[in-house]
């Protein structure tokens, strides 16, 4: 398939006849201290692994932990390089507004010019943040495709990947923030943790997103 079915990305898991297991682990194995967070990416990149692949089962068993967690890292170190420049621009607008504020002489002067520097590195920050949204599937989809990290920092690359489909990658984005926050507000509504049932679902709908969109792209491109 070389065109993308957003749709499925919500369907796929109930075809699974051990789906309910799998999204239930998916969606409270965060809670698990440190490693939570590793685990569930890991599965989120091996779900994406399979869409590119056309493999399935498309949800994989929760059986290799140490895999799970090896790739989770391995991908928010990748995730990590990408977001990089919006930490860095985060601490330069920081700066400027803590010693303009303390230099104060008590007529606003200063705490009003380091407002305006704040206020400037912050829509740097809103430029950079759709910039990595837009990139970050493509990079791990390259990482899921390979197993390792090199290729996936390699932005020109990356950056092809996303500039051949960028409306794809737009609406997978778009897509993934709208569904964690209506799955993970409408779960809080009807039960109190179903919040975490709810990001655990659209996570799972945001990896195959991810792999629907890198194998768009990289047929695009002739890198499949």
């Amino acid at each position: 398939m070389n065109e993308m079915e957003y749709g499925k990305a919500f369907t796929y898991p109930q075809q699974d006849e051990k789906w309910l297991v799998k999204w239930l682990i998916m969606s409270f194995a965060p809670l698990i201290p440190v490693v939570g967070g590793f685990l569930t990416l890991g599965y989120s990149v091996e779900i994406a692994r399979r869409v590119i692949k056309d493999e399935t089962p498309t949800l994989p068993e929760w059986s290799d932990f140490g895999d799970f967690l090896k790739k989770g890292f391995m991908a928010f170190v990748v995730a990590l390089v990408y977001v990089l420049p919006i930490l860095i621009v985060a601490v330069c607008s920081a700066l400027p507004q803590v010693a303009l504020t303390s230099m104060d002489d008590g007529s606003g002067t200063m705490a009003t010019i380091g407002g305006i520097i704040g206020a400037c590195f912050g829509c740097l920050a809103a430029i950079l943040g759709i910039a990595v949204g837009l990139l970050l599937p493509a990079a791990l989809g390259k990482f899921a495709v390979s197993g390792e990290i090199g290729p996936a920092l390699r932005v020109g690359e990356v950056f092809a990947l996303v500039r051949a489909k960028p409306a794809v990658f737009l609406i997978v984005l778009l897509i993934s923030s709208f569904a964690a926050s209506i799955l993970s507000s409408v779960g809080a509504i009807l039960c109190g943790v179903g919040a975490f049932a709810g990001a655990g679902y659209a996570q799972l709908a945001t990896a195959h997103l991810w792999g629907q969109a890198y194998r768009v792209a990289s047929t695009e491109t002739g890198a499949a």
